[in-house]
Parts: structure tokens; C-alpha cells; sequence
């Protein structure tokens, strides 16, 4: 879906044209943000927003059911931009949380730290949907406003296969 999305725009957060259209594609972008919230019930959370990326849904699926559906992923990816999110140790990570506001062209970068109350004042926290069976994967997508180490897309790491295999292959022939 995220190829979709990057690819009938320029980085535009909004569809263009109208749902009447026959060539429209209705999607929703969303900025994504995380966040250590507090161990105990009612108490203030331990660090504050952190920029992680983007999120897109596609064909008029709901934005909170593909944020459920690849939390995991967004909170792997947060921890790894962002050191400061692992720090508290693994108890911790139970109270990562997400969150969302409406897209903008702001991304973050390596050296950005969590953002002051000001920027954060339009961050909620992203409630967990409930996922209806007709929501896949393939209408949802998210993109790290940066890639954090160890983090490739599946296509760089398919292609980078290939050519090992490939190479193997040249040195068994050269033998």
C-alpha cells in the first residue's frame, strides 16, 4: 500500500481528486509517534513523543486497525531510531505506546530527540482497534521517517541475496 501511496503522490498526505473519480484511490496518512507511558495506572509517562514515521491505509480501511495490525513493527522500528526508548529495559517496553496526529511534511532525523510539549499538544494515543477479518496487510503500510541500524527493506535484502548466491555460484564455477 505504501507504494501505492508514494507512488500516485509526491510525498502528498491527502488523495488528489474525488471519490467520483474513476481513477481515484482513497487512502489515509497519519504521523506516527511512540512514546514510554508510565508502569503504574494514572502516572506520568516516562519519556516523551519520539518521531517515528508514517502510516497509510488503503481502500477506506480504518487508520487505527492497520495501526493495530503493525504495531509490532512500529515499536521494533522506534526502539531501534531511538536508544532512549530501550533504555528502561524490557519491563518498560510493556508501556510503549502509540500514537498518531493528522499527517504533515515534518520527518524526523538521527539527531532529533523526543519533541517539547508544544510540538506534541496534537499527539493522541492511538487506542487498540479491534481488527475486522476483511482488513490485510496489503492496504496498510508504514514508512520510518529514517532507517535505524539493521533495519532494510525486503527488497534491498532479496536483491542482496540474489547476488550472494550469485557470487557463490561464480566461485564454484571458477574452481
Amino acid at each position: 500500500q505504501w507504494d501505492i501511496f508514494a507512488g500516485i503522490t509526491d510525498l502528498e498526505i491527502t488523495p488528489k481528486g474525488s471519490p467520483g473519480d474513476e481513477d481515484y484511490i482513497h487512502f489515509i496518512v497519519s504521523d506516527v509517534f511512540v512514546r514510554l507511558g508510565s508502569l503504574d495506572e494514572g502516572g506520568e509517562p516516562m519519556t516523551g513523543w519520539y518521531r517515528v514515521g508514517k502510516a497509510v491505509a488503503g481502500d477506506y480501511t480504518d487508520i487505527r486497525s492497520s495501526l493495530s495490525l503493525q504495531q509490532g513493527l512500529i515499536f521494533w522500528t522506534a526502539v531501534h531510531m531511538y536508544p532512549q526508548l530501550a533504555a528502561k529495559g524490557n519491563k518498560a517496553a510493556k508501556a510503549l505506546q502509540l500514537g498518531i496526529c493528522p499527517p504533515s511534511m515534518m520527518m524526523a532525523d538521527e539527531c532529533d530527540g523526543a519533541l517539547d510539549e508544544e510540538e506534541a499538544e496534537d499527539i493522541i494515543v492511538s487506542p487498540r482497534a479491534p481488527i475486522s477479518p476483511d482488513v490485510s496487510l496489503s492496504l496498510c503500510g508504514f514508512r520510518p521517517d529514517f532507517n535505524p541500524a539493521g533495519f532494510t527493506y525486503k527488497r534491498r535484502e532479496s536483491a542482496a541475496l540474489k547476488k550472494k548466491t550469485d557470487r557463490l555460484a561464480e566461485m564454484k564455477d571458477a574452481s
